[in-house]
């Protein structure tokens, strides 16, 4: 290998290959990281990201290939290896017996870090990622955001060349998510190099650079602005007020299905100009009048989509089995006024919505903020401390029995049993609802269809891919047509492709007059809900369509394009009127409550070099995090 190649990479990898016995997991690898970029890994479960991270990181041995780490060879080099490298599993190692400033001393006597340097190196991390008020806690004690933050620091005390984490915010808020960003961006202005794997497709447009993964293979690599101009079609957006309807004509009739995002309906075409009319007219004839069509930008999670999808295999376009909800009347969803308390503790403080048949309503906030409570009293598992609720026309705390045969509950890790078949799991939960023997046999048919298992039905579940899981629990949860249903971050663990298929499936139900309430931390899938509620501390602090809680903000957000990026990132946050920045690869988005021209001559007056600045449209994540730091409310 070439020395001056060597020293243009941070990482440089040839012919990279893993097999355990006959099955090939990574697939002759070649990549290169530049030194002092994020370097983002993409890929569903199974396409090989977390078996290339511990070979770079000298965990697993490779089948063949060559791996150089900051210009050591991974193989020959361990003690430069470890010495140049800080690593962050997904089953990241604490010590919950032992407090913050514990854990971070344990790890730096390890690495044999002299003490004063410890000392120095321990300061700054707790003051970046603001684990100073805790130092004295114990690890176990500590919320999941606090934890990955912990751990975080835990792999920086050393200070390394080349920072590996393997989806390091999977499964916490997006608060907590931001500050974790933080933590990098301060460690990317010193010179260290991330490379990151991520499930959130949000956060891949942070990524300098983005390497998509399938099956061992990587399919695709560029900036996320180069990836999305591999999408083949345009995208295209419009609103309308019947959403569902309009889903269903654009399937069944126009022969052009349609994603629900929101309160807007996104569709790939070929040529907008020609076929977004026909559409519109199509629609129209139809009684379905839209409003505000037009081309949109892709996201990351389209070019995801886009890339794998053909080589997902059949995944199914199944035919739909009719499998209506029973119509109540009124709204199946009355909260009002509901609060819970533990002793002094007020989990759920007086919270009130109300929820239409058919509608999809996400139920958003930090870890802590009361979504888990609010459900189990919804499902009559726990009673309020005050307030009442309605769920599917039966008051939850004079009629908690009926309201559980009127509900279906979806929860994070299926509710499946993996050792029960795919056919024994839905004659269990036929058996569970007391449906008749041809009622269970009709539900089962449909089931199956559903989740596109014809022929796996002697399969146990443990053998299923998480997608084919997804959609079978979804179906064991609807068996008994429940008029509303709850699903607890239903999609974690699966690929972009299976959850575009899952919420598919969710306004078909919709459609057909099932009411969903859904807790997700994917900002994408919360797009898709046609109404939000954002909790924090107990209090719903923001209630409404996504269009509208982004329009609804009383600050403004900008792109801000620069030569030298980390530089003015630098500079930016020190401006007291910058509410909030972050990289977005080499672009810089920030909040504000001044206008573009201001900001453009304050940024130069403290001598902060921009080649641009332009407004953008504020994300849910923005939302999230504006309501949730403000602490603005609906309710007083």
């Amino acid at each position: 290998m070439e020395i001056e190649k060597l020293r243009d990479y941070a990482v440089l990898v040839e012919g990279l290959t893993k097999k355990f016995g006959d099955v090939t997991v990574v697939d002759d690898l070649n990549l290169k990281v530049k030194r002092g970029e994020i370097f983002g890994l993409l890929g569903s479960d199974g396409a090989g990201k977390t078996t290339t991270m511990q070979m770079l990181c000298g965990i697993l041995a490779p089948s063949a290939g060559l791996m150089f780490v900051d210009g050591h060879n991974v193989e020959r080099e361990p003690d430069a290896i470890r010495s140049a490298i800080g690593y962050m599993s997904q089953d990241f190692t604490l010590y919950l017996d032992m407090t913050v400033e514990e854990n971070i001393n344990f790890m730096a006597d390890l690495r044999g870090i002299p003490e004063a340097e410890r000392e120095r190196q321990k300061e700054r991390l707790l003051l970046f990622s603001r684990m100073e008020p805790f130092r004295n806690r114990r690890a176990g004690a500590l919320s999941g955001g606090m934890k990955k933050k912990l751990a975080l620091s835990c792999a920086l005390i050393h200070f390394p060349t080349v920072l590996i984490l393997d989806e390091p915010t999977t499964g916490v808020d997006p608060l907590s998510r931001s500050e974790l960003w933080k933590i990098l961006y301060e460690f990317i202005a010193q010179g260290i190099t991330v490379l990151i794997s991520t499930p959130y497709m949000d956060e891949a447009e942070r990524c300098h650079r983005i390497a998509m993964m399938q099956e061992g293979k990587i399919i695709a690599c560029g900036t996320p602005a180069n990836l999305k101009k591999l999408i083949k079609q345009k995208v295209c957006s419009f609103k309308t007020d019947r959403i569902n309807q309009a889903c269903r004509i654009l399937r069944e009739e126009l022969f052009t299905p349609g994603h629900v995002y929101g309160d807007r309906i996104r569709l790939f075409l070929d040529v907008p100009d020609v076929e977004l009319p026909k559409t519109q007219e199509g629609l129209a004839a139809r009684e379905i009048n839209v409003r505000e069509c037009s081309e949109v930008a892709p996201t990351m999670d389209d070019v995801f989509m886009s890339l794998l999808q053909d080589s997902a295999g059949d995944r199914g376009k199944k035919s739909w089995i009719p499998f209506r909800s029973s119509d109540m009347g009124g709204k199946p969803v009355i909260v009002s006024g509901i609060t819970k308390k533990f002793g002094d503790f007020t989990a759920v403080n007086n919270v009130s919505f109300e929820v239409a048949r058919g509608t999809v309503f996400g139920l958003l906030g930090p870890n802590g903020a009361g979504k888990t409570t609010v459900i189990k009293i919804l499902c009559g598992l726990s009673p309020p401390t005050a307030g009442r609720a309605e769920v599917g026309r039966c008051d939850i705390a004079t009629h908690s029995r009926l309201v559980k045969g009127r509900i279906g509950y979806m929860s994070q890790l299926f509710s499946l049993y993996p050792d029960l078949t795919v056919e024994q799991n839905l004659d269990f939960y036929g058996s569970i609802y007391d449906l008749s023997r041809k009622e269970k046999k009709i539900k089962k048919g449909w089931v199956i269809e559903l989740s596109g298992l014809k022929g796996k039905e002697r399969y146990l579940t443990s053998e299923l891919a998480g997608g084919w899981k997804q959609k079978l629990a979804l179906g064991c949860a609807v068996m008994h047509q429940p008029a509303v249903l709850f699903l607890d971050e239903p999609t974690s663990g699966v690929d972009p492709v299976a959850r575009m298929e899952f919420w598919d499936i969710i306004y078909r139900l919709s459609e057909e007059g099932i009411t969903t309430i859904v807790t997700t931390h994917f900002m994408d899938e919360a797009e898709r809900c046609n109404i939000l509620g954002l909790m924090n501390e107990g209090r719903l602090v923001a209630l409404g369509a996504p269009g509208e809680l982004k329009a609804d903000l009383p600050v403004n957000f900008y792109e801000v394009s620069t030569f030298s990026v980390l530089e003015c990132y630098n500079k930016l946050l020190s401006l007291d009127f910058i509410d909030q920045a972050a990289l977005f690869g080499d672009k810089i988005h920030i909040m504000t409550d001044r206008g573009e021209t201001p900001v453009r001559d304050k940024l130069q007056a403290v001598g902060v070099s921009i080649e641009g600045i332009s407004g953008i449209t504020p994300s849910l994540e923005d939302v999230f995090v504006y309501y949730i730091t403000a602490g603005r409310g609906v309710q007083q």
